[in-house]
């Protein structure tokens, strides 16, 4: 049985109400869907503002958050709940190493990003996070170390890509502005 509280709390509630176990299988499976179209959709409305400078640090960090992953989902162990305690998962979760959450990392990054891009739509993505974090955790696909070590994981790519030091042409935008033109 497994040590982690949390979990178990939240996956027994969801497996205990049908309607709390369709809401738990959306927030870990659906919502990341949701809040990936929220973010092409900042991107597209704030693509005015967009430089070469957050195109680069989007980038980079997308890419440590990557690598951070694959080298702590190599030191750190911890197979899925289902696999622990003996039980079908509420929705599809690979049969392998729980460490970590590749939902709640690609979350945490798009919150980061937004924060970036529109500051005032955080909130909003921070409590996407918050709800594809508890959600995995219902569904019997993470215990609790995996879902925050990949906020913290996300939390030192986006630190790190922000203290890049771009300025100058990096701070030019990535569509230039046409002027009018009269015929």
């Amino acid at each position: 049985m497994t040590t982690d509280s949390l979990q178990h709390a939240l996956h027994a509630a969801a497996t205990g109400q049908p309607l709390l176990g369709h809401l738990a299988v959306f927030l870990a499976s659906g919502l990341i869907a949701v809040l990936a179209a929220g973010f092409a959709a900042l991107v597209w409305v704030y693509r005015g503002v967009l430089t070469r400078a957050l195109a680069v640090r989007l980038v980079v960090s997308g890419a440590l958050a990557v690598l951070l992953a694959l080298l702590t989902g190599h030191l750190i162990h911890d197979p899925r709940p289902f696999i622990v305690d003996h039980y079908t998962p509420l929705a599809h979760a690979s049969v392998d190493n729980g460490f970590p959450s590749d939902h709640t990392l690609v979350a945490a990054l798009l919150a980061g990003w937004v924060a970036w891009l529109a500051r005032r739509w955080v909130p909003v993505f921070v409590l996407g996070v918050l709800a594809v974090l508890l959600g995995r955790l219902a569904i019997g696909a993470h215990h609790t170390l995996d879902v925050v070590g990949s906020v913290l994981i996300a939390g030192v790519a986006l630190g790190i890509a922000a203290a890049l030091p771009l300025k100058g042409e990096w701070l030019t935008p990535l569509i230039a502005r046409r002027p009018l033109t009269t015929a």
